[in-house]
């Protein structure tokens, strides 16, 4: 039987792989990079049977990534699950070496943003934005740089063979990214899902009182309306396609909900029906 195939954006060692690991519950997988988003869904839809992907989909300090609720919908990719992960950066470098023998730092524009405030004991250190932060740490240990520092996971730092300089040095514990586990649509049949989130997509005739119809049907099953997000309809001036995800009790509640929803919507499509996810601190 050929082994589980995940594709990650950025390389073994990103929190994309963390992400993958926290939901599966072991490291046994192959990893597969990809340098995008555009790519990681492009490698998805010619993926086999066994490949599926981990896709960043918001962050608790930067928001929602706009970029990727798109791919969902372009890409017609059916969401199985979901997982959030606390995001810890940490400074790490060549063995034997401490903070203040570096001269520069590389990682990733966003790990770098939100590392600022300990950035700024250290004014002489010189930061340097890399494509992702597990490659920063892979270059720094391959070319044996010394006096150069990346920020990564503990992860990159266990693959690279890098020592931990200064653990969890981000601006905010209160840093999670949500992922979402994808798959190609194979045709599964989201009547036989089972969870208790659903994500789905939606547009609603441009007048007003139109979306509070939707907000009201689920409201008066007392489901919980977890994330709306909107999207302008592309050549269309004031129409917006709605992102949602709705938590729920039972799945016989939501299929009445979704029925009722047909009533007032333009177009309805379920992107997923899956467990809500545990968020991960440590």
């Amino acid at each position: 039987m050929n082994s589980q195939k995940i594709i990650i954006q950025g390389y073994p060692g990103a929190f994309h792989e963390e992400a993958a690991i926290k939901y599966f519950g072991h490291s046994e997988m192959e990893i597969v990079p990809a340098m995008t988003f555009r790519q990681l869904a492009d490698a998805l839809d010619d993926g086999d049977e066994q490949t599926r992907a981990i896709m960043a989909i918001e962050n608790s300090i930067a928001g929602s990534l706009l970029q990727n609720y798109r791919i969902l919908r372009e890409y017609n990719f059916v969401i199985e699950g979901e997982v959030f992960l606390r995001i810890r950066h940490n400074l790490m470098g060549l063995p034997g070496q401490a903070v203040d023998d570096l001269t520069e730092v590389r990682s990733h524009p966003m790990a770098i943003n939100q590392c600022l405030n300990y950035f700024r004991h250290y004014p002489d250190l010189t930061l340097v934005e890399s494509e992702d932060t597990a490659l920063s740490a892979r270059e720094i240990a391959a070319e044996k740089l010394l006096g150069i520092g990346g920020v990564a996971s503990e992860r990159a730092a266990e693959l690279y063979g890098l020592e931990i300089l200064a653990k969890g040095i981000e601006t905010s514990p209160h840093n999670y990214t949500r992922f979402f586990l994808i798959d190609r649509n194979r045709g599964q049949d989201l009547a036989q899902a089972t969870g208790n989130k659903a994500s789905i997509y939606l547009r609603v005739k441009d007048r007003a009182g139109a979306l509070l119809k939707v907000l009201n049907f689920i409201a008066d099953a007392q489901m919980n309306l977890s994330k709306l997000q909107s999207f302008p309809v592309l050549g269309k001036v004031g129409e917006y396609y709605f992102y949602l995800d709705i938590e729920f009790e039972t799945l016989a509640a939501f299929w009445l909900v979704f029925e009722q929803l047909k009533t007032v919507t333009l177009e309805l499509q379920i992107l997923g029906i899956y467990h809500k996810a545990t968020i991960y601190d440590y």
